[in-house]
């Protein structure tokens, strides 16, 4: 958990922050585990026809059974709180770890167990939370430092539609640059600057330690 929170806010004081203030998303739960072998029986009907360990071909299915939209921010809540390692791909042990440990092993609690994650998406501190694990995920590789422009944009078109109000200005504005890589930095420091800018960009200080494309932004 601590090297997961050092991943995710880059620094002792910053990771130390978060938890300090949120012990209650830490605290040991006192649910019953959900049943691995339930969870077992519940993957098998999703998982793939040629590997039984993982769920990649049939996700939109398993999305549509517990209702939650193919084209959502939630599609991507689910690898979310499943941790789940390759963009995707569910493996059968995320599933059946996170779930049991959620309490749950039935489609119905997984169908309530998603609608929660809707809703912690919905609240500031929860979706910085996601989006910030988001860029991890996306590296096609655990050892890259930066995810492709053309990725990025495609996945800020899904989760950002309902957080960042000059979102499609943003996504004209890369079409016409040279397509930089995108970094953690520009990528966690984005969703603070979509929370912060207002529309008519009357609280903008030039002098502010933003990325230097963000300051282009501004500028353009």
């Amino acid at each position: 958990m601590a090297e997961e929170l050092l991943r995710l806010y880059g620094s002792v004081n910053a990771a130390a922050d978060y938890f300090f203030t949120n012990q209650h998303k830490f605290a040991s739960a006192n649910k019953k585990p959900g049943d691995k072998n339930k969870l077992k029986a519940i993957f098998k009907t999703f998982a793939d026809e040629d590997d039984p360990n993982v769920m990649q071909e049939k996700y939109g299915d398993f999305l549509e059974q517990i209702g939650i939209s193919e084209d959502g921010i939630g599609s991507f809540g689910i690898p979310w709180k499943l941790d789940a390692k390759t963009m995707g791909v569910i493996e059968e042990k995320e599933f059946v770890h996170k779930l049991s440990e959620a309490g749950v092993d039935s489609m119905a609690k997984v169908k309530a167990w998603g609608k929660t994650i809707l809703k912690e998406l919905d609240t500031e501190d929860g979706y910085k939370e996601f989006y910030k694990w988001m860029f991890g995920y996306l590296k096609e590789d655990s050892k890259r430092k930066t995810i492709d422009t053309e990725i990025a944009v495609a996945v800020w078109d899904v989760i950002m539609k309902e957080k960042f109000s000059l979102l499609d200005k943003w996504l004209e504005f890369l079409n016409q640059e040279t397509k930089p890589k995108v970094n953690r930095d520009l990528w966690n420091q984005l969703v603070d600057f979509a929370f912060f800018i207002k529309d008519d960009f009357s609280n903008w200080d030039p002098e502010g330690a933003w990325p230097v494309l963000i300051d282009s932004f501004a500028e353009w």
